[in-house]
């Protein structure tokens, strides 16, 4: 028997509950026909107490052969016949009115389908299985914000749960790299060599654990099982597909291209001519506004320093020449005075909280390619503040993890890091094309992030 636990102690034990009814059930509902499946459909919908002439009746109005369904839905313990009469399961029907969704063409494995599964397990048990407090006056809602709150939150989650079968991962892994995060069951029972019954055990700790979910997609007469994600999951999955930036054509004409080592290069010649005993003072308004920002930097990093009014290289600054390029500029990188400059002083909160959330906004584009800034930005998807975190949020009796909306100072923000913050370290290379500004991560970016 499997039984799954995760790093963070949550334990789903199947045997608190009838999951070998539940086992049998699925099996039989995995090779219905249409016919078989509008039968189901009539005695779900009909009173606990039909009369079999009534039923039987229907029955011959269907195809050939589906008279042996109601064989089955006697062996699930939905029907039980007595004379004259069919009498429904009260509690079966439940159960079976909870499933026949997965059918539906409009079927979606959501939220709310997903609260209604962890109504078929005693309710005492969920603090146990999930690990949360049992004073918890919304059970699920206390499951879904430790395990599904952002979708930071899950995939961490996902990475952390262990399992004693190496299938369950690997089955997993499969789910969340296939294109449109869609595994067909014929496919996964053939591949990994499994039984029916073990595969649907599985497939049950992947739903009660929220990770993939199984539904049908009709064909001819008959349905297809599928694995899916929940429905949220696959809608945030939708939003990153809808929001990757394009990648500039090839031949695309890129001007005023700024890129590798050239800030620090700047940066060193401007030292070098310091320690050459060249005196210097701060820069005139009317120099070059690059030449105040390499003096700024200089002096932020603690390689400069004034006295009166004379800049001068400081112990520091011989050192630091003699390291290479890629040094030089992780110097200024990581350095804890350095910030973007360009931000201004009431912008510096957005620093200090977000730089290093910001920087994970980069990894969408570590193709290397040319990307437009303002395509770049529909695609920041992280949370620069509380305000603009992606969560888990309920309208009506609906789930989604709603993206984030930006003030204007978190766009430039976002702008700030990229065309200073990165450019600066030799991370990005800037530019323009069709007068709009463009970057494209250098080598040595996509090796450090």
């Amino acid at each position: 028997m499997l039984e799954l636990t995760s790093v963070r102690k949550n334990k789903v034990h199947l045997p608190d509950y009838n999951f070998q009814q539940d086992i049998e059930s699925r099996r039989l509902m995995a090779d219905f026909s249409g016919a078989d499946l509008e039968i189901l459909e009539e005695i779900l919908f009909s009173s606990l107490r039909i009369a079999t002439k009534k039923l039987e009746s229907s029955m011959n109005a269907k195809k050939e052969g589906s008279a042996s369904i109601l064989e089955k839905l006697t062996a699930a313990g939905l029907l039980s016949v007595q004379g004259e009469w069919v009498l429904v399961d009260k509690e079966r029907r439940k159960y079976f009115e909870s499933q026949i969704v997965r059918f539906d063409p409009e079927f979606k494995p959501d939220m709310e389908f997903l609260s209604t599964l962890l109504k078929k397990v005693p309710i005492h048990c969920l603090p146990s299985w999930y690990s949360i407090p049992r004073t918890s006056n919304n059970i699920f809602e206390s499951i879904m914000e430790k395990y599904l709150l952002t979708p930071a939150i899950f995939l961490r989650y996902v990475a952390e749960v262990q399992f004693p079968d190496p299938v369950i991962r690997r089955i997993i892994t499969d789910l969340f790299s296939t294109p449109g995060a869609k595994l067909y069951s014929s496919d996964v029972i053939a591949k990994y060599n499994l039984s029916r019954p073990h595969f649907e055990e599985i497939l049950l700790l992947l739903e009660f654990h929220f990770i993939g979910c199984l539904s049908y997609e009709k064909e001819d007469d008959h349905w297809i099982e599928i694995i899916t994600p929940f429905y949220e999951w696959q809608q945030y999955l939708r939003l990153l597909k809808e929001t990757e930036p394009s990648r500039l054509l090839k031949t695309a004409s890129i001007t005023s291209e700024r890129g590798g080592f050239v800030f620090v290069e700047e940066m060193s010649a401007k030292l070098v001519s310091l320690s050459q005993g060249s005196p210097a003072s701060w820069p005139s308004e009317q120099e070059d506004p690059s030449t105040h920002q390499i003096v700024k930097k200089l002096l932020l990093t603690e390689l400069v320093y004034q006295e009166h009014g004379v800049l001068k290289p400081s112990s520091e600054a011989p050192f630091w020449l003699n390291k290479s390029l890629e040094d030089r500029a992780l110097y200024l990188y990581r350095h804890p005075k350095n910030r973007i400059l360009s931000l201004g002083a009431s912008l510096q909160d957005c620093q200090e909280k977000g730089l290093r959330e910001a920087e994970k906004s980069i990894k969408r584009v570590l193709h290397g390619e040319w990307v437009f800034f303002e395509d770049f930005l529909k695609g920041v998807l992280v949370p620069l503040s509380e305000h603009s975190v992606i969560a888990l949020k309920k309208t009506g009796k609906h789930w989604s993890y709603s993206p984030p909306i930006y003030t204007d100072k978190e766009k430039m923000f976002v702008k700030g890091l990229i065309f200073e913050w990165l450019f600066e370290a030799g991370f990005v290379t800037i530019g323009k094309c069709e007068e709009k500004e463009c970057f494209a991560v250098t080598p040595f970016g996509r090796y450090f992030f």
